[in-house]
């Protein structure tokens, strides 16, 4: 490598994290209501620092967080450039996440400029989570790059014997993560127009919905069910590949995430049902959130070491 030997990972690393609180923190500054805290943009309240109340500075973390994140990405894609050898492997994934970078900020800027509209929220929140996915597979392939082998020898000679086991079945269970994953951001989005529509609350009460199991699918109910809808479609795919996964000889980096997405699936479910029964509480709303990512991320992991194994 022309670069130093980790530095890219870390720095990927580091922009990951930001990017968890920020997508995190974004959901924050809408459950509480401080999305028009500060209604211009770039500046706040025409001024580069705001008076301190407590919506306007959710808002302004929110928006330092997004300047942390822009700078962090850049010096990853001067990182990448720099070096011939990152530039053959990641050079278009760089290139791809400073092009979504460039449209979250427009997006950012527009919400708040129109006003918080219902798409354009849904909009960022789901291009949020498509360039996490993004630097994710970064880094990914720097860790691959800098570390193929993985822990040890050892490991890796058994990651090389499960990787020849039922190739055949293997890529079947590549492509069923992959559509998990694809499932879970369309459930996302099914979130995020949830709460910015003001449908969270729409059925007060759980497994049935205003004392229906089938209410009508129209207004606010059709937009709240849409999402619980898909929430079981959701714990169906992702238990399918769980179950289906199982029997198969993985190797370790494409067996653990598949774990923990078990893990994470079952929390998920909770935070969703808590949402409802305890009526929208801020932090199991933002613990919502971030289990959505952390699955989602999880199972963008193992739809990786899946098709690589």
């Amino acid at each position: 490598m022309d670069a130093a030997p980790g530095r890219l990972t870390a720095l990927l690393r580091i922009t990951l994290v930001l990017v968890f609180v920020l997508i995190v923190w974004g959901g924050i500054v809408r459950l509480s209501g401080s999305g028009l805290a500060i209604p211009d943009w770039p500046l706040a309240h025409g001024k580069l620092v705001p008076r301190p109340h407590p919506h306007v500075l959710i808002e302004y973390v929110h928006r330092f967080l997004a300047m942390l994140v822009g700078f962090a990405t850049l010096a990853v894609a001067i990182t990448v450039f720099r070096s011939s050898a990152w530039r053959r492997r990641l050079q278009t994934l760089a290139v791809l996440a400073l092009i979504t970078l460039a449209l979250q900020i427009f997006l950012g800027a527009r919400v708040v400029l129109d006003e918080l509209p219902v798409d354009r929220v849904v909009a960022h929140l789901v291009i949020a989570f498509f360039f996490f996915a993004v630097l994710l597979r970064m880094a990914l392939i720097a860790r691959d790059a800098e570390d193929p082998a993985g822990v040890s020898p050892g490991a890796a000679a058994g990651d090389a014997a499960a990787g020849r086991a039922d190739p055949g079945a293997r890529r079947g269970i590549a492509l069923w993560a992959r559509i998990a994953t694809g499932a879970v951001l369309i459930q996302v989005a099914l979130g995020g127009w949830v709460s910015s529509s003001g449908a969270a609350l729409a059925c007060p009460d759980f497994p049935t919905c205003q004392g229906m199991w089938l209410p009508p699918m129209n207004g606010l109910l059709g937009i709240h069910m849409a999402h619980r809808m898909g929430a079981y479609a959701v714990v169906v795919i992702v238990l399918g590949l769980l179950f289906r996964a199982a029997p198969l000889k993985l190797p370790p980096r494409a067996r653990w995430p598949l774990r923990i997405s078990g893990i994470l699936l079952a929390a998920q479910f909770l935070l969703g049902v808590a949402n409802v029964v305890l009526r929208v509480p801020l932090p199991v709303s933002a613990g919502h959130l971030a289990t959505a990512l952390m699955l989602f991320g999880t199972l963008t992991i193992a739809s990786y070491e899946l098709s690589r194994a």
